[in-house]
């Protein structure tokens, strides 16, 4: 009897296996195929290529195939639906108390530069916040090319999930965030797309009213 492949010694490694396989079983090979094309140059993900390990990812990917085929069979019943209803539901709490911290650290900044808006015309104001949007902006652009995360994507994802919180929505951007963040700099860079999101919005708005008033 054929001895089953064996996970790899290395814990990190092992993580971004299994997690993978997940998205494989449950997305399909679009998605195996979208990852190999990020991570084409990546070395630690040399097992999507037939490389080490390649058979214990396919081992993992035919098991979460199977563990997923039967936890649709358990969504029919409704004890099992309103759990996953109640998870959702702390999920989306959890991103709102979220989005509300990063919008009071935005508005007590604001407030700090009240004193030095006061000394300048509209005009000025509306140059001082544009410049301000647009280096930030530039931040965000320089720290995706260094950590090699596609703007574009993400903004993708990201978007449909501001628009409407829907079940898809969250899992989309949840497999982003598990394939792409993988570490203290991407994390970092996350925090900071988003605080940027928010800010542009509200810069906006005061630039808006800025032009309206001037």
């Amino acid at each position: 009897m054929a001895s089953l492949p064996q996970p790899p010694d290395d814990l990190e490694l092992k993580n971004i296996i299994d997690k993978l396989a997940q998205f494989v079983a449950r997305n399909g090979p679009e998605f195996e195929q979208m990852t190999k094309n990020k991570q084409k140059d990546n070395p630690q993900f040399g097992f999507l290529f037939g490389g080490t390990h390649f058979n214990y990812y396919q081992y993992r990917v035919t098991t979460e195939q199977i563990i997923q085929k039967q936890q649709v069979q358990k969504a029919n019943n409704s004890d099992y639906v309103q759990g996953k209803m109640q998870q959702l539901k702390t999920l989306e709490q959890e991103l709102q108390k979220k989005t509300l911290s990063v919008a009071e650290q935005i508005k007590q900044s604001e407030a700090n530069l009240q004193a030095h808006e006061k000394a300048i015309t509209h005009q000025q104001q509306a140059d001082i916040e544009a410049a301000i949007g647009i280096r930030r902006s530039e931040k965000v652009k320089a720290a995706a090319a260094d950590c090699g995360i596609d703007l574009v994507e993400l903004d993708a994802v990201l978007t449909p999930l501001r628009n409407s919180c829907t079940k898809d929505n969250i899992q989309n951007a949840k497999s982003w965030v598990l394939v792409n963040i993988v570490d203290s700099p991407t994390s970092g860079f996350l925090s900071a797309y988003l605080i940027n999101r928010i800010y542009t919005q509200i810069l906006r708005l005061k630039l808006d009213f800025i032009l309206r008033t001037s």
